[in-house]
């Protein structure tokens, strides 16, 4: 078995066993929180209908607030922390940026980029470990969620391997693993993840426009 099979097929093992528990979970039609539908059946029994709207309202207020509320809230730091993560696969190439300012935030990326995905990865395992224990296996999110969750255990597997076995196969498994979790993130993560990505194809189209105006004054002056 060749060394580049070997880098690869862990991460494809887990991508396909994700994705299986993620086609699961979409084809099961379970996809209502229970604590949603115990409101839909108490206002049935009193001859109501929830809207749309009532219902978007109370997704996600769980069953008393407190803990769960806050360990939802982590869940979306998490995110936060990913992403940041994720931008410097993008900022790597400008770490030579004719832009002073992108310069200094590319290099602040490459000094944070470990912390941010270490950090991501503890408090999804805090986020996961809670809903797993509190929730019924198979609850909405709660599979898609498993499925980003061993994703992004194996990108951080391969992000720390990356040091010892230097080779060009490991960097792209990182990045495509990078990828695969943010599919995963996209069935299980709500508003803000759309956010975090809208805010990052944001920052990335800026990027480019304004670079590309500075190449072009440096084009002038020259």
């Amino acid at each position: 078995m060749s060394q580049k099979v070997k880098t690869y097929l862990p991460a494809i093992i887990i991508v396909l066993i994700a994705a299986a528990i993620l086609i699961y979970q979409s084809t099961t039609g379970k996809q209502i929180p229970d604590d949603l539908r115990q409101k839909m059946q108490e206002a049935a029994k009193n001859g109501q209908k929830l809207t749309p709207e009532q219902m978007k309202g109370m997704r996600g207020e769980g069953e008393g607030g407190g803990l769960k509320d806050w360990i939802t809230q982590i869940g979306n730091v998490s995110i936060f922390f990913g992403t940041v993560a994720f931008w410097w696969f993008r900022f790597k190439k400008r770490m030579k940026s004719p832009l002073p300012l992108v310069k200094k935030f590319s290099r602040f990326l490459f000094k944070v980029h470990n912390f941010a995905g270490w950090t991501a990865l503890v408090l999804t395992v805090i986020h996961g470990v809670y809903f797993l224990y509190t929730k019924k296996l198979g609850d909405h999110d709660q599979l898609s969620g498993i499925a980003a969750g061993l994703i992004l255990l194996t990108l951080a597997g391969y992000g720390y391997v990356i040091r010892k076995f230097k080779n060009k196969w490991t960097r792209q498994v990182h990045r495509l693993m990078s990828f695969a979790w943010l599919i995963a993130l996209a069935f299980h993560a709500g508003g803000f993840f759309g956010a975090c990505v809208g805010a990052t194809i944001g920052i990335w189209i800026i990027l480019e426009i304004v670079e590309n105006i500075a190449k072009k004054q440096v084009k002038q002056v020259a």
